[in-house]
């Protein structure tokens, strides 16, 4: 396969796909981009049959198939298979190429799992807060949360305390990811909010949430102090 053309076009894919990533990186990128050209072509049918619609979709993202019947039939079985209601995570051509013709590290290929698992999570809000667990399952491919015994050996070397934090700190640096953690039972994130606001928004959180949990332990005093007198004789 070969881009042609420099435009910026995401390919959009369930997380489930990026299952296996740390272990087959490009057997993986060619699965997402036969669905994701694929699923794009069924809705430019009027492009022609099915050949025709699946080349102009990939015309449209600037990809170059050596086999166009086996991308549509492999791309075809995962649109059946996987179906619709999944968290779903786009990813620029360009990247998905840097990552298909370049070396890189287990480090570097954690960080783009852990950059499209928080996009997943994120869509289209400014910013949420998750968990180390939410994230690392959804690197691992998983569309809901899994305890860490249930993930994947090679996610499982990752989802560590230091390692979690080394992935944070790259996003951080070279992804534009803003995260914030202090008290807060998990960590917000946003790629859209700097790092003040997502601050803010995460306090403000805090905040009503110490107001909320405070009257409603001045209420639990309240009644139980209302228990007790009714056995007092006065």
């Amino acid at each position: 396969m070969s881009k042609k053309g420099s435009q910026i076009r995401y390919l959009n894919f369930p997380i489930q796909m990026l299952g296996g990533f740390l272990l087959d990186s490009k057997g993986v990128l060619d699965d997402i981009m036969d669905y994701s050209v694929y699923a794009h072509s069924v809705d430019n049918l009027e492009f022609g049959n099915e050949e025709e619609a699946f080349s102009s979709s990939a015309k449209y993202f600037g990809i170059k198939f050596g086999n166009i019947p086996e991308s549509i039939k492999n791309g075809e079985a995962f649109y059946d298979s996987l179906g619709s209601g999944n968290p779903m995570v786009g990813i620029d051509v360009k990247m998905v190429f840097d990552y298909y013709k370049n070396h890189k590290t287990d480090f570097q290929k954690a960080c783009l799992l852990g950059y499209l698992a928080i996009r997943s999570i994120l869509m289209d809000k400014a910013y949420c807060k998750t968990t180390n667990d939410n994230w690392f399952s959804r690197m691992d491919g998983k569309s809901s949360k899994m305890p860490k015994e249930k993930l994947s050996p090679e996610i499982q070397k990752f989802h560590k305390e230091y390692q979690a934090k080394k992935i944070k700190t790259e996003l951080a640096l070279s992804w534009n990811l803003k995260t914030y953690s202090r008290h807060t039972r998990g960590f917000y994130v946003s790629f859209k909010l700097e790092l003040e606001d997502l601050v803010f928004h995460a306090e403000k959180k805090r905040k009503s949430y110490q107001a909320k949990k405070l009257k409603n332990e001045t209420e639990m005093a309240r009644l139980k102090a209302l228990e007790r007198l009714k056995n007092i004789d006065f």
